[in-house]
């Protein structure tokens, strides 16, 4: 038999150890933003930093198969379209950034293929292969450091280059495909990420 002091002794420790589940739950889900805030954050950010010029078009979450601008939905895949000029973030890319990363990696999917629109408007690496994608890893490490009102801690840049890192292939250097190693694309948006101005991802 339990005495009342052991009890009520039992009962506050429960209460206590209850408490701090919610706290860190409630701490766990702030520190994620959902996919739409990081998307229209992301987008928003990168047109202040160009000043509203060349503003592409974004559709998200697109479906696998869905028609696009340049064809259908690839799985597994976000891309620019430079016949609408418009960005295509698939509902499958998303659910891999999160499950790899976080929502940081889906800031540098968004920050990537801002980084496209962007070649292709100022006609500089739009060629495809591993210069123009290394370029855009760049570029997007460059953009999250400079949008405003958004910060990324040591945990959000672990994020990144982990999706990076997944995102690597081994594909010949000649493969248009060739996206770039997995170090040479963790190594590309580490670049962005401390550069000063977008001048220090020129390849």
């Amino acid at each position: 038999m339990i005495r009342k002091k052991n009890l009520i002794r039992i009962l506050v420790i429960f209460l206590s150890v209850i408490s701090l589940q919610i706290l860190f739950l409630s701490k766990s889900v702030a520190r994620e933003l959902d996919p739409d805030t990081v998307i229209q954050s992301m987008y928003v950010g990168v047109a202040h930093i160009h000043g509203g010029k060349a503003v592409p078009k974004i559709y998200r979450p697109i479906m696998p198969g869905v028609r696009t601008g340049c064809g259908p939905m690839p799985r597994g895949n976000a891309f620019y379209c430079p016949r609408d000029h418009s960005i295509y973030i698939g509902i499958d890319m998303v659910q891999r950034a999160y499950r790899e990363g976080g929502d940081a990696a889906l800031a540098y999917i968004i920050g990537h293929e801002y980084a496209h629109a962007m070649q292709t408007v100022y006609n500089f690496n739009t060629r495809g292969g591993i210069v123009t994608e290394l370029q855009a890893d760049c570029l997007a490490g460059f953009y999250m450091n400079a949008v405003p009102n958004i910060t990324f801690d040591n945990e959000d840049i672990r994020e990144i280059a982990i999706l990076a890192y997944g995102l690597g292939d081994y594909l010949p250097v000649w493969n248009k495909s060739h996206h770039g190693s997995p170090k040479q694309r963790v190594g590309a948006v580490v670049v962005g990420l401390r550069a000063k101005n977008w001048k220090a991802c020129r390849i």
